[in-house]
């Protein structure tokens, strides 16, 4: 436990990433004092940029494990079992003013007469720790400080276009729109990112998987940041950048104090694996007939309009009089006249283009678009999966054990 304080450093994890919004955000300053402005602005840092303030992140998180614990089986099982949360919001915290006094006085008693302050105060911290819920430990709480920080979320990027919206007060005793009560707020437009960053001091892995859970549901929309959460604004995904681990290293502290590995960074593919082969162009006819017609078909914003390739072959000295010869397809009768067609099917029996649900694409550009759709699917990349599966696996057997 004594290693978990904060006079003894043992390790630290820092999270980066990029926090970006699906729908409005509007985290308010207060009324602007402005008649020609904006009723209610979004807080802003000195130059004038839109920012999420760390204590609104972390405000956001520690409701929602408290939540999670609450309702837990064993919420309210005594003694506590080693995961738990306090009633904090209910007057009932798990440390209170009154209980680190208590502890104080106890404990300067039993030193009498020769009182040590640095071993009572250092005494008074381990009960505190003791007595603190698991929630208390990691965000912090009016006896102990949080080990998790939340620095400000600075905006990355250039600054967007402010949204303004309207909104209206409500009588709540007639149903009804309030008289009067018309105002109108401003909130961050959706796909505005915002640099992410959380450290956790001494951190337990049980500690950094609630972490991971909270953002996993953050990123899943089943949390929100900021006002206006039941109109939909508030909505962010996340996309991790690092996860660094640091601990002391063993043995020479001057040679190398400190030992710090970035958990996402992606394993390097063996040497051997060779590289995926690029499409070969056709072997029959003029080989730089075929790398002219390939090179203008990849700045044609379609394949599939013959006229449009004709016209922009024509400057090349391909036509369908000639492209039969060049390309040396073999055409004879009424097929000469299906020409285009056959140049474009004999570049997909080549591999330089592909058939996707009845078009015509690029092979190089059909397999940029599928690694994009996978970027953008819910699946985890498995770096990060390993991550998961580690510090919230941790997380799950402590839960199991609380059971």
């Amino acid at each position: 436990m004594s290693a978990l304080l904060f006079d003894t450093f043992q390790g630290r994890l820092r999270l980066e990433g990029l926090l970006t919004t699906r729908t409005g955000l509007h985290i308010g300053a207060g009324g602007s004092g402005d008649p020609l402005g904006t009723d209610l602005p979004v807080v802003r840092d000195g130059s004038g940029r839109p920012f999420i303030p760390g204590s609104s992140l972390k405000g956001v998180l520690r409701s929602a494990a408290e939540a999670l614990l609450h309702g837990a089986p064993f919420a309210d099982r005594t003694p506590p079992p080693g995961l738990w949360a306090c009633r904090m919001m209910s007057g009932k915290p798990c440390v209170s003013h009154e209980t680190v006094n208590e502890i104080r006085e106890v404990r300067e008693k039993d030193q009498l007469p020769s009182t040590d302050p640095d071993k009572v105060s250092r005494e008074v911290a381990e009960a505190v720790w003791e007595k603190s819920c698991t929630v208390c430990r990691l965000f912090g709480s009016l006896a102990i400080a949080s080990r998790a920080r939340f620095p400000d979320l600075p905006l990355v990027g250039d600054l967007p276009g402010m949204e303004l919206r309207n909104g209206v007060g409500i009588d709540r005793d007639k149903c009804l729109a309030a008289n009067s009560v018309l105002y109108d707020f401003e909130a961050v437009p959706p796909g505005t990112s915002f640099h992410l960053t959380v450290l956790l001091d001494n951190p337990e892995e049980a500690d950094a998987g609630l972490l991971l859970y909270l953002f996993h549901e953050l990123d899943q929309g089943n949390l929100a940041l900021g006002g206006k959460a039941s109109r939909g604004l508030g909505l962010v995904r996340l996309d991790w950048q690092s996860i660094v681990e640091t601990e002391l290293r063993k043995g020479n502290p001057f040679a190398d104090l400190l030992s710090s590995r970035d958990l996402l960074e992606p394993v390097e593919a063996p040497a051997s694996v060779a590289k995926e082969a690029e499409p070969i162009l056709p072997a029959t006819g003029d080989p730089a007939a075929w790398k002219a017609f390939a090179e203008l078909l990849m700045d044609l914003p379609t394949l599939e309009d013959n006229s449009l390739i004709a016209n922009r072959a024509a400057p090349l000295e391909l036509n369908k009089d000639n492209l039969n010869e060049k390309l040396g397809l073999g055409l004879e009768g009424r097929k000469l006249k299906k020409a285009w067609e056959q140049a474009l099917l004999r570049l997909v029996d080549s591999g330089f283009l592909v058939k996707r649900e009845g078009r015509l694409l690029i092979a190089a550009r059909a397999g940029a678009e599928e690694k994009h759709e996978q970027a953008e699917s819910p699946r985890i990349a498995p770096n990060l999966q390993n991550v998961i599966d580690r510090f919230v696996g941790a997380l799950a057997r402590r839960w199991q054990e609380a059971c």
